[in-house]
């Protein structure tokens, strides 16, 4: 039963120590075949914590001198929850999941500053604050703009096409 132990430990372990450090999302195979179906019923970060569980508790109690029969059901349980408390916290996680996505339209009539500077025809960049989080936009002076918006000048966004803002200068007593 050792050699199981160690097996369990070696192959999960290290699966999650990658999953806790290297920030990867939970774990997934591919999406065809029975390997798909596997991992999307049973991710990979959960058989991993099954695994380690399983074989880390199995070697602790191994060698702590106790007997096959409690040592592998202690195991059996330990990997069980592991797997219940590693998928209830994905679970949470993905429910939770905050984003900081903004549609196009919701920048339509922010007041922003330039970054980089636009001049006629060239793209420049703008910063605008929305929800707390300043976004930097690629952006095009409306033909009515004036000749170039140097960097600090305030922007009214009209609108947003494709990540490119459309703007127009503003005066300072405006923003």
């Amino acid at each position: 039963m050792t050699g199981l132990y160690l097996f369990a430990a070696a192959a999960g372990v290290p699966l999650v120590l990658w999953f806790l450090l290297a920030g990867a999302e939970e774990g997934g195979g591919s999406d065809d075949g029975i390997t798909g179906v596997m991992f999307r019923r049973l991710p990979l970060s959960t058989v991993a914590f099954v695994l380690a569980g399983f074989g880390v508790c199995g070697l602790a109690l191994g060698a702590a001198g106790a007997g096959p029969g409690p040592t592998l059901a202690a195991a059996a349980v330990v990997a069980v929850v592991a797997g219940f408390v590693n998928s209830t916290l994905f679970a949470y996680l993905r429910r939770s999941e905050s984003t900081t996505e903004v549609d196009d339209d919701q920048l339509a009539g922010k007041i922003g500053r330039v970054v980089v500077p636009l001049t006629g025809d060239r793209r420049g960049r703008i910063a605008v604050t929305v929800g707390g989080q300043q976004i930097h936009l690629s952006a095009l002076a409306l033909p009515d703009a004036p000749a170039a918006l140097e960097v600090g000048a305030p922007v009214l966004v009209v609108e947003v096409r494709k990540g490119i803002a459309s703007v127009t200068g503003l005066d300072s007593e405006l923003s």
